[in-house]
């Protein structure tokens, strides 16, 4: 009887431990917000790409006001997540940076590589978990987010005044980070 309980309780031990690692795996948050802003990234570069070459960038900030923030929040109910581009300098209010998401924006901004990459952060509270991935600028931002009369044509920066009255993003350079993608979970 002694070797049958040894082996039950063995068999019991085994299966706990079995089913307690089943329920501790670890999700990589990172890796999954990477993914997803990786897709709107593709996606809003290629409409705005297309936007561009049909009509100009003077055609392409209506196009960019009335869907970028759409897309955006489509993709995060598509992912269960909530998604948002946001910055310290934004152009649409709704993007404007919390005091917390500001200190985050500072850090990133302020550990970029030699490469010119710039970290991911991911904040964990009680009941969610935010990654919040860099926008670093590109070459073909320029053409609305560049120096007014160097990079931004006249036309492009009347369009741009008419459509945000109270813009602030300008003035950025190939590399410097422009904004942040914050992806929450729930938990």
């Amino acid at each position: 009887m002694g070797k049958i309980y040894c082996k039950d309780m063995s068999y019991l031990i085994f299966m706990l431990l079995l089913l307690s690692s089943l329920g501790c795996q670890k999700i990589d948050y990172e890796a999954i917000a990477k993914g997803i802003t990786k897709e709107a990234k593709a996606n809003l570069t290629e409409k705005l790409t297309t936007s561009i070459a049909a009509g100009g960038t003077v055609q392409a900030i209506p196009f960019c006001k009335q869907n970028a923030g759409p897309f955006t929040n489509a993709l995060g109910m598509k992912n269960d997540v909530l998604l948002r581009r946001i910055s310290d300098k934004p152009r649409n209010p709704l993007n404007v940076v919390s005091d917390e998401e500001r200190r985050i924006f500072l850090e990133i901004g302020a550990n970029q590589s030699k490469e010119g990459e710039y970290p991911t952060k991911t904040v964990v509270k009680k009941d969610f978990v935010t990654v919040y991935i860099p926008i670093p600028t590109a070459g073909l931002c320029l053409q609305c987010h560049g120096e007014p009369n160097l990079d931004i044509k006249k036309d492009t920066l009347m369009v741009l005044q008419k459509e945000y009255p109270g813009d602030l993003a300008r003035g950025y350079r190939v590399g410097s980070l422009r904004g942040l993608f914050s992806v929450r979970f729930a938990k």
